[in-house]
């Protein structure tokens, strides 16, 4: 029954990254920890590279609170998160 079901909770963030060439090797390797977590993934660079948006979908919140803490330790980045349940 429905009403029985563990509720699934999907996250969405958002990781605004200025100068993006110099934190890309940084970035990389944190995301890779949360990859059992990360169920798709999506990079949208600035037209002149410089910049760039990551888009994160990751299920389960403990995950995403994790992640989320360790990207806003950069100071030129702009982390924002939706979440999602049914």
């Amino acid at each position: 029954m429905k009403g029985d079901k563990m509720r699934e909770e999907i996250f969405v963030l958002g990781i605004l990254v200025k100068n993006r060439s110099d934190f890309a090797p940084e970035v990389q390797q944190i995301i890779t920890e949360y990859g059992s977590d990360i169920i798709g993934r999506l990079g949208v660079p600035s037209q002149d590279k410089s910049n760039g948006l990551i888009l994160l979908v990751i299920q389960g919140e403990a995950a995403a609170r994790r992640l989320t803490g360790q990207l806003s330790d950069f100071k030129d980045f702009q982390v924002k998160t939706m979440q999602f349940c049914e």
